[in-house]
């Protein structure tokens, strides 16, 4: 049993999302690591202030070269529509990952078993790979939903080489965008540039057309400041006209009055407030610095009372010995 042990936590959380699971300490660690490089114990406020913007530029270049990297295309090792689907929709690292699901279906699988019920397509594949398992893939041809037991979309949260296999089969060229999770996007950031905190890839055309003209709004607005900027009577000439065309909109709302503050924020959130809180935060633990010292039976016998000087017969001062252990000369 002990010799299967890294097989434990894939047996018990095999239904279970593992994206992200158990990071919160190792993403705090890692982000104490960062600003120790640019902090100080003994930094004063402005210096730390300081250090502080210099640490978030050092984060904004890396996001910058890390962005600049997302927009070179990969070298694709499959000439499949589906990779180059990969490509332009997820970042480099998470499409190297998908690269190899997709070439693990180009590989040796064995089909023994495939047929349709009710626009239903369904699979068994044996696959070398993972120790000549069975697998089976359901592929539902009209919403293009599929479900493959090995069950590493629900852990991992992006589709197998199985599922990639089948979707081959039934010339389906694209990733179905219902298996396409916002967070390994290199649209991800666009998510918190807009009004709208929805998943891009649940998004239909609609909400698509909403959120980049609403962001194409921002980008006007700011550009207008940044035109101004310097120039009060370009700044009135701004805040007069946003003035003219809020009232306008108030006037021709079509959304009545206004909602109340806890409803539009759980609206912008798009979460509702819990009525009964389940969890709570855990209990303080004393777990780091120093403890009591060990009292020793000679100073628990003096009840905590303070202990006063005696004159040595010997040496005639005042202190804590006496005759038999005196140390001075007679």
């Amino acid at each position: 049993m002990f010799a299967l042990r890294s097989y434990w936590i894939p047996a018990f959380f095999n239904d279970e999302p593992m994206v992200g699971l158990i990071r919160t300490t190792s993403r705090s660690e890692s982000s104490n690591f960062f600003f120790n490089h640019f902090v100080q114990k003994g930094d004063t406020l402005s210096e730390f202030y300081l250090c502080f913007h210099s640490a978030l530029e050092k984060q904004r270049n890396n996001n910058g070269l890390l962005n600049h990297k997302d927009d070179l295309m990969p070298i694709p090792k499959n000439k499949k529509k589906i990779e180059k689907d990969a490509a332009e929709l997820y970042t480099k690292t998470m499409f190297y990952k998908i690269q190899e699901e997709i070439t693990a279906s180009c590989g040796d699988m064995v089909m023994e078993d495939m047929f349709v019920a009710d626009e239903v397509k369904s699979l068994k594949l044996r696959d070398p790979f993972l120790k000549n398992k069975t697998f089976e893939v359901k592929l539902n041809l009209t919403t293009h939903d599929i479900d493959c037991s090995c069950n590493l979309y629900t852990r991992v949260g992006y589709l197998c080489s199985h599922s990639f296999l089948c979707l081959s089969l039934s010339g389906i060229p694209f990733i179905p965008r219902q298996y396409v999770k916002n967070r390994w996007l290199k649209r991800a950031e666009e998510r918190f540039s807009t009004l709208v905190l929805s998943e891009l890839s649940n998004l239909n055309p609609e909400e698509d057309a909403k959120r980049t003209k609403t962001r194409d709004c921002w980008f006007e607005f700011q550009g207008c400041i940044s035109d101004a900027s310097g120039d009060i009577e370009q700044i009135d000439f701004i805040h007069k006209s946003l003035t003219v065309m809020r009232n306008h909109i108030k006037d021709h709302s079509k959304l009545g009055d206004t909602a109340p503050k806890d409803t539009s924020i759980s609206d912008f959130i798009g979460l509702k407030v819990v009525e009964e809180v389940t969890i709570l935060p855990p209990n303080q633990s004393n777990n780091k610095g120093c403890r009591k010292r060990i009292i020793g039976a000679a100073e628990k016998s003096l009840g905590g009372k303070k202990r006063q000087k005696r004159k040595c017969r010997k040496c005639k001062e005042f202190a804590f010995h006496d005759s038999r252990n005196c140390t001075g000369q007679s």
